[in-house]
């Protein structure tokens, strides 16, 4: 990949290109471990309040912005080993690595597959809520989960046919987090900023998602993980979340599972504090074995 300097688009987000696409991130800087946020999809800022909780203080805290979620168009196909060599190639940009990787949703995808192809840029692995998809969920739940989510896609293709992007984002996200998504959102971060991922989710649906449903993951990469694993759910979240956190970590050596009680798949907007404890907790424990 090809890197060119990094320009300022605020004092909080610095827009940088690697090879074909564009990406941008927050920095805090400081001298602590250096700790890489990979948000979820369909919303940029899933771990906006994450990265300035003070639980994370002691940290050097990156939230990356993913291609497909900056003002850049983005080339058409990228798969998640694109965007996990994307997160590598900014960690080697900002001298960062090895970094404490935390994730939620469809980045915990981005997430696995950057431990698997560069374990040397890892040191810890945390996954908040990994999305229901095939390559992760437990295989009892394959058809239970196409029997759920077949008709709500269905409606979100036909909301996209008609150029009705509110409509496809409300319906996918009421599935995925639950009809008080909007209130929660709205409280967490701002209505503008919702009505931006609004206006922004086709690449979620005609791109990101897609991508994601075709990755595969070789159960005996997950046996042979070297960074110490984090696995953290929803208390609240259904029964085939538990059940996919629970077949992970059957797969991964010394895994390890957190449970933060009553949250589901917003926990990163309901609950920063107590998921920026729990992954503090989890990343100093883990560096001083």
């Amino acid at each position: 990949m090809t890197d060119t300097a990094a320009t300022q688009v605020s004092p909080e987000l610095t827009r940088w290109r690697t090879d074909a696409v564009e990406l941008t991130y927050t920095d805090s800087g400081g001298d602590g471990e250096p700790m890489l946020l990979l948000h979820g999809g369909g919303l940029a800022d899933w771990f906006t309040p994450l990265a300035a909780n003070p639980t994370l203080k002691g940290n050097r805290v990156i939230r990356l912005v993913r291609a497909g979620y900056t003002d850049a168009p983005v080339p058409d196909g990228l798969t998640v080993d694109d965007h996990s060599e994307h997160a590598a190639a900014l960690l080697r940009h900002l001298g960062a690595a090895p970094a404490h990787v935390v994730a939620h949703s469809s980045g915990c995808t981005v997430a696995l597959q950057l431990t698997i192809a560069h374990p040397d840029l890892v040191r810890t692995l945390s996954l908040c809520e990994p999305p229901l998809v095939a390559a992760l969920a437990d295989p009892d739940d394959h058809e239970l989960l196409r029997a759920q989510f077949g008709p709500a896609i269905g409606s979100v293709i036909a909301a996209l046919s008609r150029d009705d992007l509110p409509a496809a984002f409300h319906t996918f996200m009421t599935l995925v987090c639950g009809a008080s998504y909007r209130r929660v959102m709205t409280d967490a971060l701002g209505a503008d900023v919702v009505e931006d991922a609004v206006n922004r989710c086709r690449y979620l649906f005609t791109q990101e998602s897609p991508a994601i449903n075709a990755w595969t993951l070789d159960p005996a990469a997950l046996a042979q993980l070297r960074p110490p694993v984090l696995l953290i759910q929803g208390g609240a979240s259904p029964p085939p979340v538990h059940r996919l956190v629970a077949h992970l970590a059957g797969l991964i050596p010394n895994a390890t599972t957190a449970t933060i009680p009553d949250a589901n798949h917003l926990l990163p907007l309901t609950e920063p504090t107590e998921l920026g404890r729990i992954v503090d907790h989890f990343c100093r424990s883990s560096t001083t074995r």
